[in-house]
């Protein structure tokens, strides 16, 4: 029969082996728990943005801007065919208004798009920044690929919009263009001139403008 010491010492041994085999384990698991992702460039190199979003960005913004750049041609259009304040109690110069509030309104959202790109790259900067800094955080490299992700669905949603901002527009002009052009009569000849003189086409003045 084994003595007392025996026991005492055989026991031991196996909790010295026991913590030796937690403490491997959890040193492997310190070890393998988080993979860091490796940055591109090192010291003094440029750190690349993501290139998708960047030629993605590079063919909207041009889009954008062209719609702008229409919204105040038009919006300019109506503004000189408004009449002076005392006559402006009509229902031809309430659609005016209204049209060229919609000008307006679309391409104050436009502008906010624009911006919008602005602001990605700002906080896709300050997540690399805390990557270079802390490259051991798993949840930064997270969320520098969730910024990415819903940045290219929010240019998806932003070309759509712009799509039906168009097609609203063309429908808006197209049904009121003789109200906007003389909201007094819908009867006498345009006294203004200009692009709209003739008969109104949304794609040719689209064709026109350039796009």
């Amino acid at each position: 029969m084994a003595s007392p010491l025996k026991l005492e010492q055989d026991v031991q041994g196996k909790v010295d082996s026991f913590r030796a085999r937690i403490a491997q384990e959890a040193e492997d698991l310190s070890g393998s728990f988080i993979k860091v992702l490796a940055m591109p460039g090192g010291k003094g190199q440029l750190l690349r943005s993501n290139q998708h979003l960047v030629e993605l960005i590079q063919h909207v913004k041009p889009e954008i801007e062209l719609l702008r750049e229409k919204c105040n041609t038009l919006w300019m259009w109506v503004q000189l065919l408004l009449p002076k304040a005392e006559d402006s109690n009509n229902f031809g110069v309430s659609i005016q208004e209204d049209t060229a509030d919609q000008l307006w309104t679309v391409e104050s959202t436009a502008a906010s798009c624009l911006r919008r790109f602005s602001t990605y790259y700002n906080t896709q900067a300050k997540l690399v920044s805390k990557i270079v800094k802390y490259p051991q955080v798993e949840d930064y490299h997270r969320t520098v690929a969730e910024v990415d992700e819903n940045e290219y669905q929010s240019v998806c949603q932003i070309l759509l919009h712009e799509w039906n901002q168009y097609a609203t527009l063309h429908d808006v002009i197209l049904k009121n263009v003789e109200k906007i052009r003389t909201p007094w009569s819908t009867n006498t000849d345009n006294l203004y001139g200009g692009p709209f003189s003739t008969p109104f086409s949304f794609r040719s003045w689209l064709s026109c403008s350039g796009s």
